[in-house]
């Protein structure tokens, strides 16, 4: 109960200013004696008239002057008037030395008693010594005194004053009282208790007035019960709303100790005082346990603002309210808020718990999974719940994508039991896959091996020893490959890459040339049935064994019928088939079946080398004039290498044909087209062939000193360096390699600008991992249009985009894109470079994604995030319905941030149907499966706080807010969105 002291009526006036007539005898005075006997009667208006009509008599004696002065200016301030104060403090100024100036200090004292001005009724009162009055007005002045501290809140000098009075026969009650109430008033309630107590036994009428404060006292006490009948007692017999709101209070509180919560819901509702955090707190609490948890959580809403321990109970109380109604979701802001307050460290910790476990259950947008079970770890290193959250943790990083946090977790437990043992294999081959689709194959070799060697899961096992085989064979380890992929052959179980194995197996042995080997794969392959694009690719490579074998027949009829069925490789079909029909059916039928497929296949990727085999094909068939004008057309429509390769066969034509000044320009035109390049050095030579049948040896010497990369003075020595270097680089001894080629430049600097070697020599540092030495031998390299230019500038972009350089890689990435012919390099650079102009916004994106869509021989994963790139430009030209759809589709991708950007879109556009709560849930879905993907979950976390305000839940929209500028400052362009919102809810929260 809040203090509130209910102080006595002020004193009666007269009895305040009693004051003696002196002892003189005025009886032979008439008119003297009439003014005494009207003020001793207190008819102080009559006797003032008296004794002021006795003073304007003459010849008065001068101690009857002062007599009368005195009582007339008395009783003028007894009677109000104005100027009484003043008559009183002239009398003493004219007769300072008369006793009754001593009365008129105390009388003025009691006249601002009277008035309530407890300062200068203070500063006269204390003037004088009590010892100076007759000894009957002590006692009176004794409790004036006393009065007049407690009204000042001198407590104890009051209960100096008081305390000897608690026995006095007139100021005896009253004093107890004011004693009573000072102790009271200092919380000293065993000193209190004994004077209201005497009070009520005597005087019913101070039991009235002290029963609201023994009620408090019982309270104070911890003698609820009492409190309770007592309370009780007083609300049925008085009606002061003031007290009937306090008293219903401390009854309330005092069934909540006791625990009956149902019983103090109405005492507490009852208060109509201002709330305080634990008022809020004992009413909520009183619901909670009623089981009424809407009611419970709007009290507890009402405290949590704070920053002190009433509201980190709030907080915790508020989580389990909200635990109660299955509300999840806003349970974990509650107990998060709880667990970063440190009032209570026991309550702390089981709210952290919460928080931690709840992140787990529903996902956590305000921080990731893993990074909230790792805080508990962390904080509560011996905490109770330390097993279940480590086992919680392992399986976050597992659920969020964070396989190589949850392998190292595991990694350093000694005897891991059978679970943990499963749990770290899963782990480390998922790490593995996640590396593999990064391409960085060496790093997943090793986690692939890691899984092999733990053997708790045999299908795991199987499925890692088969993405190590697809790692050798990336990396040209065909032999290595084999090896894996044979083991599995027997394996007794399933595994998901086991329809792929024959496939594998097929390409192995066809890349090792034991070409029946892979026509029996691909052959047990394609009785699997397998998908239109992989079932198109194995029926091509089974024809090229066909081939490989010599059963050209067979090799036609398959190539016949991939290309009758009209699939993407159709034209591949036909272009080899042509190839294989000059094989069993000569030149001419070649020819024709080129012709065909030249007119067919005009925008193939293989047309301009049919061309060139058209044209090498009619030279055989001495059709001369044919072949020109193929070769005319080629030169005319095509690039720079195939440009290059007609230029080379006009020349062949016109030197046989005896023309060598025609040959002559027409291999000098080959060193325009590709200086440096293979077809340039092939040029040369067919020239140099020329002029010396001609003896022109000053005339070559003159011819080819243009050219700076042939050299034609190369001694015996260096020729046999430079074989040497490029025989450890062809054997792939690349450190061997490395110091051949580096030795040779040092030898021969002239040969710095040689494209075979610096290629050479930046392709032997790439397979050792020394990419910065990689960079300049094949910027050299890249430098030069010469025939090792595309494998430079793909190095060069796998170099640059390992390190991130982006810009250097996107440079690269384009120079390879323009210039090369080869199909494989084409596609890898599309790839990436959609990769980086989508990054950039750049519309360029949209066009290289449907291109990487329309090659069925991209990954799964790569085609998926070319499919994201065409629905964000949907998203953002307003076809939301479209958009909706791609997205929809991609939910299921294999890229965990590919998934993460659907579920954003998908809450994104709930949100903008004003499907709140729905958008809350998928929110909630991303934190829960992808908390390593920051960027999409700060991003959602906005469209959730929004949510929340678009339904009024201020709370929670501003609790999330305050999450994201916490906890994602690494992405400023969110935190501008979070803070624009957040000036919206502090303008409705006005």
């Amino acid at each position: 109960m809040r203090k509130n002291f209910l102080l006595l009526s002020a004193f009666g006036f007269a009895g305040l200013l009693q004051a003696q007539i002196s002892n003189i005898d005025f009886r032979e005075n008439k008119e003297f004696h009439r003014a005494q006997f009207l003020y001793q009667e207190q008819s102080y208006l009559a006797s003032q008239h008296a004794f002021e009509k006795y003073l304007q008599k003459e010849n008065i004696a001068t101690d009857e002057e002062e007599i009368a002065a005195y009582f007339a200016a008395l009783t003028s301030l007894i009677n109000n008037q104005d100027g009484g104060e003043a008559r009183l403090m002239s009398f003493q100024a004219t007769y300072p030395r008369s006793s009754l100036s001593q009365q008129g200090t105390w009388h003025l004292g009691s006249y601002y008693l009277s008035k309530g001005d407890y300062d200068k009724a203070f500063d006269y009162l204390s003037r004088g010594n009590l010892s100076d009055l007759p000894a009957y007005q002590r006692d009176e002045f004794r409790f004036k005194l006393g009065y007049v501290n407690f009204m000042k809140d001198q407590k104890n000098q009051a209960l100096n004053y008081l305390k000897p009075l608690t026995r006095h026969a007139v100021y005896g009650e009253d004093a107890k009282y004011y004693v009573g109430h000072i102790y009271y008033s200092q919380r000293k309630y065993d000193l209190a208790q004994p004077y209201f107590e005497e009070l009520q036994q005597r005087n019913p009428v101070f039991r009235q007035r002290l029963l609201p404060y023994m009620v408090q006292i019982k309270f104070n006490d911890g003698n609820y019960s009492e409190a309770i009948r007592l309370g009780k007692e007083q609300l049925t017999a008085y009606q002061d709303a003031h007290l009937t709101s306090e008293i219903s209070k401390i009854v309330g509180e005092s069934y909540f100790h006791q625990g009956q919560y149902d019983q103090s819901i109405p005492y507490l509702e009852a208060y109509t005082g201002e709330m305080s955090a634990a008022d809020y707190y004992q009413l909520g609490y009183a619901y909670y346990q009623q089981k009424n948890y809407e009611k419970s959580i709007s009290l507890f809403n009402k405290i949590v603002a704070g920053n002190d321990k009433m509201a980190q109970i709030a907080y915790y109380q508020l989580g389990n309210a909200y635990l109660k109604t299955n509300r999840k979701e806003q349970a974990l802001a509650a107990f998060q808020s709880a667990g970063k307050m440190d009032f209570d460290a026991a309550l702390q910790e089981d709210a952290y718990y919460h928080y931690a476990k709840l992140s787990y259950d529903v996902g956590n947008p305000y921080e990731s999974t893993p990074v909230t079970l790792q805080k508990y770890l962390t904080q509560y290193p011996s905490g109770a719940h330390r097993k279940e959250i480590q086992n919680l943790l392992v399986d976050a990083y597992i659920t969020s994508g964070d396989y190589r946090q949850a392998a190292e977790m595991l990694r350093p437990i000694q005897n891991k039991n059978t679970e943990q043992n499963k749990t770290f294999q899963l782990a480390n081959y998922l790490y593995a896959t996640t590396l593999y689709k990064n391409g960085k194959l060496n790093e997943a070799k090793n986690y692939f091996t890691t899984a092999r060697q733990i053997s708790a899961d045999d299908v795991v096992t199987a499925r890692a020893e088969f993405w190590l085989g697809e790692i050798a064979y990336r990396q040209g380890k065909y032999g290595e490959a084999l090896i894996f992929f044979k083991g599995l052959e027997n394996f007794p179980k399933d595994f998901n890459e086991r329809k792929e194995l024959s496939y594998q197996l097929g390409y192995t042995h066809y890349k090792l040339k034991n070409f029946p080997q892979s026509e029996k794969y691909f052959k047990t392959y394609l009785a699997t049935n397998p998908p239109g694009e992989f079932k198109a690719d194995a029926r091509m490579r089974l024809a090229d064994s066909y081939v490989g074998n010599r059963n050209n027949e067979q090799a036609m009829a398959v190539y016949e019928e991939v290309e009758k069925s009209n699939n993407q490789m159709a034209d591949e079909a036909a272009y080899n088939r042509a190839i294989v029909l000059g094989l069993t059916k000569g030149n001419a039928a070649k020819a024709q079946a080129l012709e065909n497929f030249i007119k067919a296949y005009p925008v193939s990727k293989f047309n301009d080398q049919a061309q060139l085999e058209l044209a090498d094909t009619y030279v055989d068939l001495e059709q001369i004039n044919s072949a020109n004008l193929v070769l005319d057309n080629l030169i005319k429509h095509t690039n720079a290498d195939f440009a290059a390769e007609a230029h080379l066969r006009k020349g062949f034509i016109f030197y046989i044909q005896g023309q060598t000044k025609e040959a002559l320009r027409q291999f000098e035109k080959v060193t325009e087209k590709k200086p440096g390049a293979k077809q340039a050095i092939q040029a040369i030579e067919n020239a140099k062939r020329i002029y010396l049948n001609n003896s022109d040896y000053k005339g070559f010497e003159r011819w080819v000193s243009r050219f700076d990369y042939y050299q034609i003075d190369v001694s015996e020595i260096q020729t046999l360096a430079l074989d040497n270097a490029l025989k450890s680089f062809d054997a792939n001894n690349y450190p061997a390699a490395i110091a051949a080629l580096g030795n040779l430049l040092k030898d021969y600097p002239q040969l710095q600008k040689n494209d075979q070697v610096n290629y050479a020599l930046g392709e032997s540092y790439y397979q050792t991992n020394q990419w910065d030495a990689a960079l300049k031998p094949l910027n050299a390299a890249a430098a030069i249009n010469g025939n090792y230019q595309s494998d430079a500038l793909l190095r060069l972009a796998q170099i640059y985009l390992n390190k991130n350089q982006i810009t250097e890689a996107k440079l690269s990435l384009e120079a390879l894109y323009n210039n090369t012919s080869n199909l494989a390099y084409q596609s890898f650079a599309e790839i990436h470079l959609m990769r980086i102009y989508a990054k950039e916004n750049n519309t360029k994106a949209t066009e290289l994604a449907q291109k990487v869509l329309t090659n069925s021989k991209n990954e799964t994963s790569v085609r998926e995030e070319a499919e994201l790139i065409l629905a964000r430009e949907l998203y953002h030209k307003g076809q939301k319905a479209d958009a909706e759809k791609s997205y929809k589709a991609l939910e299921n991708a294999s890229s965990t941030a590919v998934r993460a950007e659907a579920l954003y879109y998908k809450a994104l556009l709930l949100n903008e149907r004003k499907s709140f709560e729905a958008s809350n849930q998928v929110i909630f879905e991303l934190a829960s499966k992808y908390a390593d993907q920051q960027l999409w979950g700060s991003q959602a976390l906005v469209v959730m706080a929004d949510n929340y305000y678009q339904q009024g839940d201020l709370y929670q929209a501003n609790h999330t807010i305050e999450s994201i500028l916490e906890n994602y400052k690494d992405f400023p362009e969110v935190s501008k969105k979070a803070k624009v919102l957040q000036q919206k809810i502090k303008a409705k929260k006005k």
